[in-house]
């Protein structure tokens, strides 16, 4: 008698799905070809061997369905910001920081990575592309060392029309012996920091000289990376 019932039971299923071409599980008002409203349990899956469901996952979107998502566009969803740059050419002027004595802007003029083109090269400015924490480095490495008394590295930021703010440095006098130089001439700072879609960061140097040559026989680099 009871197996009579599962087979009518069967029966009924496959009829409301070949008539509605819809199934619903405690709910009358199916949306899709399976809607189940209530908690689903699998106890057995079948394995997947087709090279798409490398690295895949069953997710839930907004609409309550589920689909294969990949791993890569689980990871790049975010559309996480990623810039790396370097400074080599001696003919980009350093620009002066309007508010902050001595500090002049570095210019970078080679991008190493710029995931989605958040930096402009052309005024040395990153934009944040979205609300997020960020992590930062700068570095410098100067070869004129001796003609300047201070010599530092900066990151500031900018929200929205307010002034820039110094966010991270790292600065301290140029000491020689007899005329020998014996101070590093590496400066390097790091920081993380919260911005806001629109944010702006930049680069600054601090320095006694109108003119601070970091390129000639010097280097100077930086990178951002959004943590979340």
């Amino acid at each position: 008698m009871k197996s009579k019932r599962k087979i009518l039971v069967l029966l009924f299923f496959l009829l409301a799905a070949k008539v509605w071409s819809q199934i619903g599980i405690n709910t009358e008002n199916p949306t899709a070809m399976l809607d189940v409203n209530g908690n689903l349990r699998l106890r057995v899956a079948e394995k997947c061997v087709e090279a798409a469901c490398t690295d895949s996952l069953l997710v839930r979107n907004s609409g309550g369905y589920v689909q294969t998502v990949s791993r890569d566009q689980i990871l790049n969803a975010g559309g996480r910001s990623y810039v790396s740059g370097t400074g080599a050419d001696p003919t980009i002027p350093l620009v002066v920081i309007a508010g902050f004595t001595n500090w002049l802007k570095i210019a970078f003029d080679k991008e190493l990575i710029d995931e989605h083109n958040d930096f402009n090269i052309s005024n040395n400015t990153f934009t944040a592309p979205k609300d997020g924490i960020y992590g930062v480095h700068v570095q410098i490495k100067a070869s004129t060392l001796i003609s300047a008394d201070d010599l530092g590295v900066g990151i500031f930021v900018k929200k929205g029309t307010a002034a820039p703010v110094l966010m991270a440095e790292e600065s301290y006098i140029v000491a020689s012996v007899l005329s020998v130089n014996v101070s590093p001439p590496v400066r390097k700072t790091q920081t993380i920091v919260a911005l806001n879609a629109g944010d702006q960061m930049f680069f600054g140097v601090k320095t006694t000289l109108v003119s601070l040559n970091l390129v000639s026989g010097g280097s100077s680099l930086f990178n951002i990376y959004q943590i979340k």
